[in-house]
C-alpha cells in the first residue's frame, strides 16, 4: 500500500499548489517564458485536515517541458509535465498513477492560489527562494570503496529507526546495532555484492515486508519461476535453453539440500509477516544468484547450480545464466492452458462472463489510475445489472498492493448496492500468499463490508501491521530502502492473515494440468449455499 486517506489528502493538495503556478501580475493576459517559472520555492499547504504543511518545490525547465520535485514530510512527488500560455501555467502531475492538472499565479516571487482535483480544496502560499538544485543521480551505484559502504551503511542505520513508526516491533534495538557492527567490521573482507545483501540482511531484521533495501532492482534471475507446493519447490516456468526444468523439483541449489539452502536464504526474507509471505518471497529470492552468492551458494552474481528432479525421480543438474535485463526470450509454462486466474496477466483489472454458470469472474490484480479504476468499476457493474448474473467471484490471490481506496470508492460500495449479488453463496473472494498490502486491506473490506465467501490461501499480509513505506537513497550507492511509516489495524482480532472461509491450498497435480481447484469448488456450489 503507497498511501493512505490521509496520505493522499496532503498529496493531493501538494499536487495543487505545484499547479497553481502562472506568471504575470500585470500583463496576465501575454504569455511569457516557461523558463520564468523555474526555481526553487518554500511555503506551505494550507489544509483543513492537518493545518500548515512546510514544502519545498523545484521546478526546471527541459527543453519544451516542466519538470521537478515537491518535497513533503510524506515523500517526494514529481512533476511530469506543464503548459505556459496567456499567463496560465498547467502542470500535470502523478501520484500512484493518479494524474491532476491545476492552474495558478505567480506575482513578486510569491505562488498563491487555489486549488481543487480528487475532491479536494485548499490554498498554497510558497514564495521563491533561489534557483532549483542539480538534479541528483539516483543510478545504483554497486561498485565503491569500503569507506564509502561504511558510509551508506551508518546512513541506514541511522534513517530506519528515525523514519520508521515503530523500528523495534520485532527485533531489540541491541541486536539491529550489534548486526550493524558486525557488518561494519566484515566490510573490509567482503565485495560490493555481498555488503549490498549484507545491507539487504539488516533492513529485513525490521520484519515488515514494507521496510526493505531494494537490492533485487539492481540484479538479475535466473530464468526460472519458482512456487513453493507444500514442502516442495517447483519450476512453473523456464526458456527453452532450460526446457529440462520445466516442471522438475528442486532438490539442492549450490550442492546443498533445499532445505539448507533456505535455511541461509531466511534471514534476508522479512519474518514479521506471516509463512505465506514467507513462501511467496523465498521462492522469488531462490532465483537470484546474486543472494546465493552472498550465502556462499553461488559462485558470482550471474551464475548459480540447481539440482532438479524429474517426474521419474531422476536427478540432473544445470547451471543456469542469468537473463540480460532486455533479453526477448519465450516463456515456457508449465501448463498447455493456463488457467483463468494465469490468463491476461498484464492487465491488472479484467473480468470476463462465464454464461453456463451465470457467473462474472472478476480479476482484480493491481491498481490502475483513479480515472481507469472508475471507469472499470462502471462497466464491471454495468455489465452485471444489464446480464443474468448469479454469482460475482473476485480474484485477489495475485493482488500484490497499490492504493486500496480505490478498491474502497469503487468496488466495495458497488456490491454493497447490489443485493442479489451481496448475499451469502452469490459472492465469493479469492485470495493467496500472494494477496498483500492494499490487496489484503480491501479482502478485509470485503470481509467487513459484505456478505462474501473468501476461499483459497490466508493472505500475504497481516491484518494489524506496519505498512505506508515512504523511501530514501543511500547516499553513495543510491540503493533504495523502503521504510514503513504506519500501524494498521483492518481487523479486530489478531491472525497471521486473512484467513479464508474455505482453505483450498495450491497443489501440484492441479497446477501442471491447468486446473484451479478454487474456482471448481466455487463453481460447484449451488448459488446461495
Amino acid at each position: 500500500m503507497r498511501k493512505t486517506v490521509v496520505v493522499i489528502f496532503i498529496l493531493f493538495g501538494l499536487l495543487c499548489a505545484v499547479a497553481s503556478i502562472a506568471l504575470g501580475q500585470a500583463k496576465a493576459e501575454q504569455s511569457s517564458p516557461l523558463g520564468a517559472v523555474a526555481g526553487h520555492y518554500e511555503g506551505f499547504i494550507k489544509t483543513s485536515a492537518l493545518g500548515d504543511v512546510p514544502i519545498s518545490l523545484d521546478l526546471r525547465v527541459d527543453g519544451k517541458n516542466l519538470t521537478g520535485t515537491m518535497h513533503t514530510p510524506f515523500g517526494d512527488v514529481n512533476v511530469i509535465g506543464g503548459n505556459y500560455a496567456d499567463g496560465r501555467l498547467t502542470i500535470k502531475m502523478e501520484v500512484n498513477g493518479d494524474e491532476a492538472n491545476f492552474e495558478g499565479r505567480l506575482a513578486e516571487e510569491k505562488i498563491t492560489g487555489d486549488f481543487s482535483g480528487f475532491g479536494q480544496t485548499g490554498k498554497v502560499e510558497l514564495k521563491r527562494t533561489g534557483d532549483a538544485p542539480p538534479l541528483v543521480d539516483t543510478s545504483v551505484r554497486l561498485s565503491l570503496s569500503k569507506e564509502a559502504w561504511r558510509e551508506d551503511l551508518q546512513y541506514l542505520a541511522r534513517e530506519i529507526p528515525r523514519r520508521h513508526k515503530n523500528a523495534f516491533h520485532s527485533v531489540t534495538r541491541e541486536q539491529f546495532e550489534r548486526a550493524v557492527a558486525e557488518l561494519d567490521a566484515q566490510i573490509p573482507n567482503l565485495d560490493d555484492t555481498k555488503i549490498a545483501l549484507g545491507l539487504s540482511r539488516i533492513a529485513a531484521m525490521i520484519g515488515d515486508g514494507h521496510t526493505r533495501v531494494n537490492w533485487h532492482w539492481s540484479y538479475q534471475r535466473v530464468p526460472l519461476s519458482l512456487f513453493w507446493f507444500g514442502k516442495e519447490l517447483r519450476v512453473t516456468r523456464t526458456v527453452a535453453a532450460y526446457r529440462r526444468a520445466l516442471g522438475a523439483r528442486v532438490a539442492k541449489i549450490g550442492g546443498v539440500s533445499l532445505d539448507e539452502a533456505l535455511a541461509r536464504a531466511l534471514p534476508f526474507v522479512h519474518q514479521g509477516e506471516n509463512e505465506w509471505y514467507v513462501k511467496s518471497e523465498s521462492a522469488g529470492f531462490l532465483e537470484y544468484p546474486a543472494l546465493l552468492y552472498a550465502i556462499g551458494l553461488a559462485p558470482d552474481a550471474t551464475h548459480a547450480q540447481y539440482t532438479f528432479e524429474d517426474a521419474r525421480g531422476k536427478r540432473f543438474k544445470l547451471d543456469l545464466q542469468t537473463l540480460a535485463a532486455d533479453a526477448r526470450d519465450e516463456w515456457l509454462d508449465v501448463a498447455s492452458q493456463p488457467p483463468l486466474y494465469r490468463q491476461r496477466s498484464n492487465e491488472p483489472l479484467w473480468y470476463t462472463y462465464l454464461p453456463e454458470t451465470q457467473t462474472v469472474y472478476f480479476n482484480f490484480k493491481g491498481y490502475p489510475s483513479r480515472d481507469a479504476f472508475k471507469k472499470f468499476a462502471q462497466d464491471l457493474f454495468g455489465f452485471i445489472d444489464k446480464n443474468p448474473v448469479k454469482r460475482l467471484v473476485v480474484d485477489m490471490r495475485q493482488n500484490g498492493g497499490g492504493d486500496f481506496t480505490r478498491g474502497r470508492d469503487f468496488i466495495i460500495p458497488e456490491v454493497k448496492k447490489r443485493a442479489a449479488i451481496n448475499r451469502r453463496g452469490h459472492l465469493f473472494v479469492i485470495t493467496g500468499r500472494w494477496t498483500y498490502s492494499a490487496g489484503m486491506v480491501n479482502a478485509a473490506d470485503f470481509r467487513k463490508e459484505t456478505n462474501a465467501i473468501l476461499v483459497g490461501e490466508p493472505t500475504g499480509a497481516r491484518p494489524n501491521g506496519y505498512q505506508e513505506n515512504r523511501d530514501f537513497r543511500l547516499p553513495n550507492s543510491r540503493l533504495n530502502v523502503w521504510v514503513s511509516t504506519e500501524f494498521y489495524k483492518f481487523q479486530e482480532q489478531e491472525t497471521p492473515g486473512i484467513m479464508p472461509d474455505r482453505r483450498i491450498d495450491p497443489d501440484w497435480a492441479s497446477y501442471r494440468r491447468g486446473r484451479d481447484p478454487v474456482m471448481e469448488w466455487i463453481l460447484s456450489t449451488p448459488a446461495g449455499e
